[in-house]
């Protein structure tokens, strides 16, 4: 059995599970405290604008559908002995699992290396992976321990999490979009509501500063939008966080239930670097898989280098760059997922790169 730590993989799936939940209780206050401050006032344009939720729900229940016509997924041949060894592996994986539904497994004829599970539940999801995944070279272990990462989404319901927290995430930015029209509406409009909305306007009222005024002035206008813009920008952050918990915690059931995190690390390294070789031609798939992301095992605008810069020193704006562009991600760096995998191995595993 290769090298693990029991100990570590715990406290790595209860930490994923904390941080989960704290990231859809920030949302739900968000949301929740948007309405209380600013009040939900209905028209055209919020009935409209509302619409913009439903995406995420629609998306949701009809996930596997829509995922498996998009990447033209299709059954096995088991007469192609690479197909073969991928159901192979799932069947004697499946146990390990503690799943009751074993999801029927799909071959994506994309020439890109990556693996994907999608499903609005257990019983109606299912775990493919592309035709590229096959040219990578991985051995036995590290091709079980991408699929163990799959069927960890499925058994975590990640697909029902990260739609959940994407529903919040609209729900906040739907509440922000018609609370801020109002705000400036409020200076000509009579009301005895005690909300937030009010309370600037009769403020305004006594000051008499129409050109700063909060919710009619230019200065206003100027700082509200720049408020809108920050936390919105904020609660997407949030989801995507929620989005990298998810990714971090399929990773350690991988390694929990194949007992060897470092074929999951040498197996990231090996899709990574051929990526790398590779990233030139292939503008359709990076266009078709774009708003795919969440679902593939890795990113494919990942090229693994974490903070490595060939031994030159990079600006503190380079670094803040990199830091931003990292927070947008759907999934952790690879160098960061490399470093948790040797800390659920106990020991450093195997770099490529």
């Amino acid at each position: 059995m290769a090298n693990h730590n029991p100990s570590a993989i715990s406290r790595r799936l209860t930490m994923t599970c904390i941080q989960t939940l704290l990231g859809i209780l920030l949302l739900a206050f968000l949301t929740i405290g948007g309405v209380w401050l600013v009040g939900f006032h209905w028209s055209v344009g919020t009935v409209l604008l509302g619409l913009w939720v439903l995406f995420p729900i629609v998306g949701w229940y009809y996930s596997g559908t829509l995922v498996k016509k998009l990447m033209r997924c299709q059954e096995p041949d088991l007469s192609d002995p690479e197909h073969a060894r991928l159901v192979r592996i799932v069947d004697n994986l499946f146990p390990k699992t503690g799943l009751t539904h074993k999801p029927p497994v799909y071959i994506s004829p994309m020439p890109v290396p990556n693996a994907f599970a999608t499903g609005r539940n257990p019983k109606e999801s299912f775990i493919a992976c592309t035709e590229g995944l096959f040219d990578v070279g991985l051995t036995d272990e590290e091709m079980e321990a991408v699929l163990a990462h799959e069927l960890g989404h499925v058994k975590s319901r990640d697909v029902m999490i990260t739609s959940f927290t994407a529903i919040l995430g609209s729900m906040f930015s739907l509440v922000l979009a018609q609370g801020l029209p109002w705000l400036f509406n409020s200076l000509f409009t009579s009301r005895k509501h005690g909300n937030l909305l009010d309370k600037l306007d009769q403020k305004v009222q006594r000051q008499k500063r129409g050109f700063f005024a909060a919710t009619g002035g230019i200065a206003g206008f100027f700082v509200m939008a720049v408020l809108f813009y920050i936390i919105s920008t904020f609660a997407r952050l949030v989801t995507l966080f929620v989005s990298r918990c998810r990714e971090s915690h399929a990773d350690a059931l991988a390694a929990e239930w194949t007992g060897n995190p470092c074929a999951l690390s040498t197996a990231l390294q090996k899709i990574v670097l051929w990526m790398n070789f590779n990233s030139g031609p292939d503008v359709r798939y990076n266009l078709l898989t774009s708003g795919l992301r969440p679902l593939l095992f890795v990113s494919s605008f990942d090229d693994g280098s974490g903070d490595k810069d060939n031994g030159a020193k990079i600006g503190i704006f380079a670094r803040v760059r990199r830091w931003w562009r990292r927070l947008g991600e759907n999934h952790p760096p690879v160098p960061e997922r490399l470093k948790d995998l040797d800390h659920m191995a106990g020991s450093t595993c195997q770099r490529l790169f």
